[in-house]
């Protein structure tokens, strides 16, 4: 069923009006009709199954028919630390992190990216298109939230951003002795609110990086006997993670 996302209206009217865009997508792309049922997801995780009331070539008005909490997300936030990847490479691991329950995406620029920094223009645009790959896969997947794409930073200040999380998981190929698994060991999934996942680029971290991570309090792990290509490796863990404490 077709999802739209609305998180800065709160549920209880009985009527809702679409914006310019999703009036678009609704009316234009979709072509829905008078009577036919979507769902938009409210403030606060709420899912109204709406019922369009009106259809106009700017205007696109819904009925609201009944609410619920979405059920969908993950008992736990996840940061994923991506270090930027070429092209298709980088919109397939938004696109596939965001189905498998990413709270937000941060594009990093580690030492070894194949790709460099635009210019501030160049690369606005660049991650607005993230954004909207990042819209589309929640509404496929039937998020309750629209995980953010941020703008790209750099290997060091996404060091200082994973140092809130409650665990930092350090991917590295360097890594033999600690699985993903022993690094989870004991940790409850009431203690694992907000957990933070780097993922390296197409040539891998270098050591000083797996160095500075570990100084950072970073769990260096090891995800298995077969290095995984960057696209592969944060769905991968994700999907580790999902199996641990929610499935």
């Amino acid at each position: 069923m077709t999802r739209l996302f609305m998180e800065d209206i709160k549920a209880g009217s009985g009527v809702i009006t679409l914006g310019p865009d999703d009036s678009h997508y609704v009316a234009q792309v979709l072509r829905m009709k008078r009577g036919e049922e979507l769902i938009v997801v409210l403030k606060d995780r709420i899912e109204a199954l709406c019922e369009v009331d009106s259809v106009s070539k700017n205007e696109v008005t819904l009925k609201v028919k009944e609410t619920a909490p979405n059920s969908s997300e993950p008992s736990f936030d996840i940061t994923l630390y991506q270090s930027v990847s070429k092209g298709e490479r980088m919109e397939l691991t938004i696109q596939k992190c965001v189905e498998l329950g990413v709270t937000k995406v941060v594009p990093v620029f580690s030492s070894r990216c194949v790709v460099r920094p635009d210019e501030p223009k160049k690369q606005k645009s660049k991650t607005e298109r993230w954004q909207k790959i990042a819209l589309e896969a929640a509404r496929q997947s039937g998020r309750g939230i629209i995980p953010e794409v941020s703008e790209p930073v750099s290997f060091d200040k996404a060091l200082e951003q994973g140092r809130s999380s409650d665990i930092a998981l350090f991917t590295w190929e360097g890594e033999h002795g600690v699985t993903l698994k022993k690094a989870l060991s004991g940790k409850s999934a009431e203690s694992m609110k907000e957990i933070a996942v780097f993922i390296g680029p197409e040539g891998g971290y270098d050591e000083s990086e797996a160095d500075k991570a570990r100084e950072s309090g970073a769990v260096a792990v090891t995800l298995g006997k077969r290095i995984l290509r960057t696209e592969t490796a944060g769905a991968a863990v994700l999907a580790m993670l999902l199996f641990n404490y929610d499935l």
